[in-house]
C-alpha cells in the first residue's frame, strides 16, 4: 500500500467549558476521542455527523487552528501536529480550504485577480500574471471576472472564485467545508462536477464534510461518519451508505426523506442512538469506536 497523502493517529481534542458547566462537575468537553482517518493521493473521504459531533473541530486541528491534545497528524510522511518548521511551512502552503459561504470568506474590498494572488503574497512565491487567467479557466469563469468584486457575482460563481483561491498555489490536499451547502441544487450539482472534474485533472485529494450524503455519495471514494467525537463508522462509501453497521449510521440513512409521500409514511420510526455519556462507558474518549 503507498504511503497516504495525510493521516491521524488517535487524534484527541479537548476544550475547558464555561464556568458554569464547570460549576455543574463537567471537567471537560471531549471535542474528539481518538479519531484516526487516512486520505491517498487523488482521492476524497466525506465526512459526515449531525452538528456538534465533532466535524469542525477534526478540521481545525488537522489545519493548525486548534492544537491537539494528543495524537499526530503526518502529511506526506512528516509529522505536522505542532505546524512548527520547515514541514509545518510546506504543509500550509500544500493545503488549501474552501469555506461553507463564499460571501464571507471572500473580502469584499478586493477584485477577484487580488484575492487568486493573495495566497502567493502570504507564502511569498512567484505568482505570473497570467496565471489568473488560468485559474478561471480552470473554474469555468470569464477572463472578465478578473477585475469585479465578490458582490458582483451569484452565489455558485462567489463558490467557483474560492475554488480557484485554493487551485492557487496548486495544493495536494483541499479541505471542503460544506461547500454546496448554502447553494441552490442545481448549482451545487455543477459545483459537484467541476469539483470531480478537478480532481481528475491535478490528482489532488479532498476532505469533504458535509451533511447531504446525497452529495457525499457522489464525490466522495470512502466516507467517514463521525458522533459524539469519534469516528464510529469508515470504509467504501458504497459499504457505509448500503451496508451500514453503526446505528447511527443507520439513523442517518433512515432520516434521509423519500420524495415519495407513500413510501415515507411506511417508512418505520428510527430514532438515533442517545448522545454517548459518561454513565454509557467507563471511559468518556475512548480511543476507539462504539462499534
Amino acid at each position: 500500500m503507498s504511503e497516504p497523502l495525510l493521516c491521524t493517529t488517535d487524534l484527541v481534542k479537548h476544550f475547558r467549558p464555561p464556568r458554569s458547566a464547570r460549576r455543574r462537575g463537567q471537567d471537560v468537553i471531549h471535542a474528539l476521542c481518538g479519531v484516526s482517518i487516512r486520505i491517498d493521493r487523488g482521492r476524497t473521504l466525506g465526512v459526515v455527523g449531525e452538528s456538534g459531533s465533532g466535524k469542525t473541530t477534526l478540521l481545525r486541528t488537522l489545519l493548525g487552528l486548534e492544537q491537539a491534545t494528543a495524537g499526530t497528524v503526518e502529511f506526506a510522511g512528516r509529522d505536522v501536529t505542532d505546524m512548527k518548521g520547515a514541514a509545518g511551512r510546506k504543509f500550509r502552503a500544500d493545503v488549501s480550504v474552501v469555506f461553507q459561504d463564499p460571501y464571507t470568506s471572500l473580502d469584499p474590498r478586493m477584485t477577484v485577480s487580488d484575492l487568486l494572488r493573495q495566497p502567493a503574497k502570504i507564502q511569498k512565491q512567484n505568482f505570473p500574471a497570467t496565471r489568473v487567467f488560468d485559474l478561471l479557466d480552470q473554474v469555468k469563469l470569464p477572463r472578465a471576472s478578473a477585475g469585479k468584486f465578490p458582490h458582483e457575482f451569484s452565489g455558485g460563481q462567489r463558490q467557483r472564485i474560492a475554488i480557484a483561491r485554493a487551485l492557487a498555489l496548486e495544493p495536494s490536499l483541499i479541505v471542503l467545508d460544506e461547500p454546496v451547502s448554502a447553494l441552490d441544487v442545481s448549482v451545487q450539482a455543477e459545483i459537484v462536477g467541476l469539483l470531480r472534474e478537478l480532481q481528475e485533472q491535478r490528482e489532488v485529494s479532498y476532505l469533504f464534510v458535509a451533511h447531504d450524503l446525497a452529495v457525499v455519495a457522489d464525490l466522495s471514494h470512502e466516507v467517514g461518519v463521525m458522533y459524539g467525537g469519534q469516528m464510529v463508522e469508515h470504509g467504501a462509501t458504497s459499504q457505509v451508505l448500503f451496508e451500514p453497521s453503526h446505528p447511527y449510521t443507520k439513523a442517518l440513512l433512515a432520516a434521509v426523506p423519500v420524495p415519495d409521500p407513500r413510501i415515507e409514511r411506511a417508512k418505520p420510526p428510527f430514532l438515533r442512538p442517545l448522545w454517548p455519556t459518561e454513565d454509557d462507558q467507563p471511559d468518556p474518549c475512548p480511543h476507539g469506536g462504539l462499534l
